[in-house]
């Protein structure tokens, strides 16, 4: 099982890494990719991979700190983009619900951050809140720079969204939401592909039922396998199957690192 979106540096879980990991490397799942959303967690990201073999780290600023993306920012991001357990650009985007930054500002840096992870030669992992819009517009002005592949985290747009997001070869992934009561996935599942999901926990955020309004944790990863699964029509051990391939496919630096490592 994969974990393709956490936040192991958030307070909630920073200080119980070390036994997190090792439970997950038991439970195996692997790897985990921790995620950026600003200049200390992207720090924190690359230490985390670099003491856990398990772990991968994305660079680069969520929207909600796009007023804070400046040249040191860009020069720190640069020199971790080089780093081989550097797997993604990511979480970048737009964030229509709570506007923490000028919409503008953050429409500028994430056509910013599209430049460069093509420049970087790594996949773009992508937060997109009430602006699925302006996103697609952003990607479609952008598009000569899409060559290392596009994934949706925590989707939720609609279904004739999501089929044209396939059409463009983009993956998509999930988490804990899409074990909710309310959740209604099946017309979205129904125009995405085994082939491009993955599972995610975005932890300590979002945990699946019947964890919800706790603490999430990548061990809860077997509870967005398992609804994946029944939401496919598969037993489990297949969608497991399925998302890792997905996952070594969308993260092609995680195969070349742990090749490099043998």
């Amino acid at each position: 099982m994969t974990d393709t979106h956490l936040h192991l540096d958030d307070p909630k879980l920073y200080e119980n890494a070390e036994q997190i990991v090792a439970e997950c490397k038991q439970r195996g799942i692997d790897p985990l990719i921790n995620n950026s959303c600003d200049f200390d967690s992207m720090q924190k990201s690359v230490l985390l991979a670099e003491r856990f073999d398990c772990v991968f780290a994305t660079v680069g600023m969520h929207p909600h700190d796009s007023k804070n993306f400046d040249g040191e920012f860009i020069a720190k991001m640069t020199e971790y983009a080089a780093l081989p357990k550097v797997v993604a650009v990511g979480e970048i985007g737009l964030d229509y619900y709570y506007d923490l930054s000028d919409r503008a500002v953050q429409r500028d840096v994430f056509a910013q951050q599209i430049e460069l992870a093509d420049k970087f030669g790594l996949p773009l992992t992508l937060h997109v809140r009430d602006a699925y819009g302006d996103a697609w517009d952003i990607l479609r002005a952008q598009k000569r720079h899409l060559n290392n592949g596009v994934l949706w985290h925590c989707y939720s747009g609609s279904a004739e969204f999501a089929r044209q997001a396939v059409k463009e070869g983009h993956y998509f992934a999930f988490g804990g939401a899409i074990t909710f009561k309310n959740a209604r996935k099946e017309d979205v599942i129904a125009q995405i592909p085994i082939d491009r999901v993955l599972s995610e926990t975005d932890s300590p955020y979002m945990s699946p039922e019947p964890l919800r309004g706790r603490v999430n944790s990548p061990l809860n990863i077997p509870l967005i396998v398992t609804k994946l699964a029944a939401l496919y029509g598969v037993d489990v051990a297949e969608a497991e199957r399925a998302i890792a391939q997905n996952t070594l496919k969308f993260f092609p630096k995680i195969s070349l690192y742990r090749q490099t490592a043998d």
